[in-house]
């Protein structure tokens, strides 16, 4: 046993290590940044990186399961998080397409018990500016998550709170609102959250390692979630997987979600008129963005060193995550991690910047100091 534990962690080194004949190249930069987070017995990555419908650089570092020393690999199934919301925002405007709702309709249409849910719009849940609470840092929260919930008691609860602020006149980072949506989802088009997202976008892109993350569900490839303590990395918090919907209950593969990518910003999702809502920034003064910087439908819209950066960063207790695309360069950057947190220098939204920094460092301008860096992770104590 000891012989394949050293033959493992061998292998897993030499897959992690840098191409010494090809370190000047940019997968040659990338393989040796990746090489200088990952320590012996780590969790780690999937990372790709793809340009004009090409990918140009895809390898997993780290351990999937450290108890059994399984690499990490570019097929390794990770939970999403966060960037599930980005699913949920395609699926209203999918269904806004087909005629069956519009963004502009009341939340009290579909939940009419809803607390001042006249007042409410679909869009302002979109880009979370109801000012309804976000059930996730309530205090009592914590104590209840290990138990399964279902969809309609979670709701029962964001009805008891008050709103931060009255619909429409600030911006703050909701789960509550996407929570309220994937509902709607289910509502409106009679499907689960989960058949709809399969039969209208997972299954016509491909995308066969994409779905609603439950107990028990037994995935090939699936990772192990870990959390750095000071004494290393553990256990995370437990969650039960049912307190997330439309917020955040999806996993995923690199592969899949270039593929998702590449049918976003292709045309192959969504219509022109919905792509373009999607990627208008609320117009709200919002203190976590600096000017040109803001939240769409599900995606958050900055600039990165003069280039467009369309992105959603995701995690759940153990997981972690980045979907980047910089549409005018056709360039997609994906990180997927089995850490939240993972060790400082090895956050998946500076990760994949950095990759934006090898492949596109003639077309970058000089970087400027400032505090773009709003990472939401989904339900972390």
């Amino acid at each position: 046993m000891q012989e394949f534990q050293r033959t493992t962690i061998f292998i897993l080194l030499f897959l992690c290590a840098p191409s010494i004949w090809a370190a000047e190249t940019p997968a040659g930069k990338a393989d040796a940044l990746l090489a200088g987070l990952i320590q012996t017995n780590d969790p780690g990555f999937a990372v790709l990186v793809a340009q004009n419908g090409k990918i140009l650089f895809e390898k997993g570092c780290g351990l999937a399961d450290r108890e059994h020393d399984v690499p990490v690999t570019p097929q390794t199934i990770f939970r999403i998080g966060s960037m599930t919301k980005q699913f949920t925002a395609s699926a209203i405007l999918k269904l806004q397409e087909e005629g069956k709702l519009s963004v502009k309709d009341k939340l009290s249409k579909y939940i009419p018990d809803f607390p001042r849910g006249n007042e409410v719009t679909l869009r302002q849940l979109l880009t979370h500016t109801s000012g309804i609470h976000d059930y996730s840092p309530k205090p009592d929260h914590w104590s209840n998550v290990a138990k399964p919930t279902t969809t309609e008691a979670l709701i029962g609860e964001i009805k008891k709170s008050p709103y931060d602020f009255d619909p429409g006149t600030k911006w703050r980072y909701d789960n509550s609102g996407y929570t309220l949506l994937g509902y709607i989802v289910e509502k409106v088009s009679g499907q689960s959250y989960g058949n709809f997202l399969r039969a209208n976008f997972f299954q016509p892109l491909g995308m066969t390692n994409t779905g609603v993350y439950r107990a028990n569900l037994g995935l090939s490839h699936e990772a192990m979630g870990y959390s750095l303590g000071t004494n290393g990395f553990g256990q995370p918090f437990y969650i039960h997987p049912s307190w997330n919907g439309g917020d955040g209950a999806l996993y995923s593969t690199v592969d899949d979600l270039y593929r998702w990518n590449e049918g976003i910003f292709n045309g192959r999702v969504l219509d022109a008129a919905s792509l373009k809502a999607a990627f208008t920034p609320v117009a709200m003064e919002v203190s976590q963005f600096n000017s040109g910087n803001g939240y769409g439908f599900g995606w958050f819209v900055r600039r990165y060193r003069g280039l467009r950066d369309i992105s959603h960063s995701g995690g759940v207790p153990g997981f972690s995550s980045l979907l980047l695309r910089l549409p005018d360069e056709k360039f997609t950057v994906v990180i997927l991690a089995n850490a939240n947190p993972f060790r400082p220098n090895a956050d998946p939204y500076d990760l994949a910047h950095q990759m934006v920094d090898i492949y596109l460092a003639d077309k970058l301008a000089p970087p400027v100091i400032v505090n773009t860096n709003f990472s939401p992770n989904l339900m972390t104590p």
